[in-house]
């Protein structure tokens, strides 16, 4: 029995659409030219928790970050004190050094690399879409119930949720972002 060719179109189709959701996981949201405008931490730190979380579930999440970046916590996001609050945090941290293999990263506290994550690929614990994975659970008893993830929001600029596993499902503890220097 031949199949009927509507249904051959039809799987076509539901293939193709899974295949270009598929790649679009991996192209960062300013290639797509899709939702809020960012180019700079600072940027970022002016946006509400919802801007956040759109600009993070349409991006990919890029290439893994070489060498050292700037960071800053996005506190108190979507209120009017949060860029200045955010702003001040970066005394307590200042970023992240990732290793030349990509493999590892360490923060940067007070000016001293500190608490170190391994580094790789994997499905986000927001979404389950891909992003860049800095898990502690091996690398620091300080940090071992935290995990990290990263997408490329604009060209070097990454956004950063932190996760916390002590409760279940785990729970997100706050937003960060990085930029490449």
């Amino acid at each position: 029995m031949t199949p009927h060719p509507r249904r051959n179109l039809a799987a076509l189709r539901r293939a193709c659409i899974a295949l270009a959701a598929t790649v679009a996981c991996f192209i960062p949201a300013h290639s797509r030219g899709m939702g809020t405008t960012v180019s700079t931490l600072n940027d970022l730190a002016g946006l509400s928790p919802a801007q956040l979380e759109g600009l993070y579930a349409r991006s990919g999440p890029g290439a893994i970050p070489r060498g050292k970046v700037r960071g800053l916590a996005l506190l108190r996001s979507g209120t009017r004190l949060g860029p200045a609050i955010s702003r001040g945090a970066r005394v307590a941290w200042q970023g992240k050094v990732f290793d030349a293999d990509g493999m590892s990263s360490v923060n940067r506290f007070f000016g001293v690399k500190a608490v170190r994550a391994n580094v790789s690929y994997g499905p986000s614990w927001r979404d389950g879409n891909p992003a860049i994975i800095l898990d502690y659970s091996q690398t620091s008893k300080l940090y071992e119930p935290y995990r990290d993830e990263l997408r490329e929001v604009a060209p070097g600029l990454y956004l950063g949720l932190m996760f916390d596993r002590r409760t279940t499902p785990p729970g997100l503890k706050m937003y960060f972002a990085v930029q490449t220097l």
